[in-house]
């Protein structure tokens, strides 16, 4: 490949990520300010931002292997990050944590292990989006039946904390209900078979 082909996918790159914000830009036409206030708000969906439900779909799908939620993160006041790259540095630290109380489990990587993804803008005025969702598992042979989770009650926390200290929580209180098949976006769905 010639060197001007190389340089000008290398400045393309450069110029849609500088299009999505960054530490450096993080004011364009698209995403708007920052903003004073940080927040963040825990929602679903898988690589779009979706509200949280007052009920939330566990996802049973062999083909991705343990049962699964989706559980996405909006930010208002927080440096995205470089989406493009989960290694970088500037990127948000973000913790989720689900607590179905009744059944005495908890899940998710939790405030030890933050994941590290950059964040999109978001179409919410000044606000960025998780450049996609993160699938909070319930293990490979988990002691609790997973029919056993259906309209159980579970508190999802999450904690974002910016590169530049700017940190937010949100916290949703969420019905959960069994479901099967793969998640919306997730690819073609699996049934799987509950007859006694």
């Amino acid at each position: 490949m010639p060197l001007s082909r190389v340089v000008y996918r290398a400045l393309g790159a450069s110029l849609v990520l500088a299009a999505c914000g960054s530490n450096e830009h993080p004011v364009d036409a698209g995403c708007g300010p920052l903003g004073d206030t940080p927040s963040a708000e825990a929602g679903t969906g898988s690589f779009a931002f979706e509200p949280m439900p007052d009920v939330l779909p566990v996802f049973i799908n062999i083909s991705q292997s343990d049962p699964y939620l989706q559980v996405h993160v909006r930010i208002h006041g927080i440096p995205p990050g470089n989406p493009g790259d989960a290694f970088d540095p500037s990127n948000p630290k973000t913790t989720m944590t689900v607590v179905i109380a009744s059944l005495g489990l908890t899940l998710g990587p939790g405030p030890g292990h933050p994941s590290s993804l950059g964040y999109v803008c978001s179409p919410a005025s000044n606000a960025y989006d998780m450049i996609h969702s993160i699938k909070v598992g319930f293990g490979f042979g988990s002691t609790i039946p997973i029919d056993q989770v259906s309209g159980k009650q579970a508190r999802i926390t999450i904690g974002v904390v910016g590169s530049d200290g700017a940190s937010a929580t949100d916290e949703k209180l969420v019905t959960l209900t069994v479901t099967s098949g793969a998640a919306p976006g997730a690819g073609a769905p699996l049934t799987i078979d509950r007859a006694p």
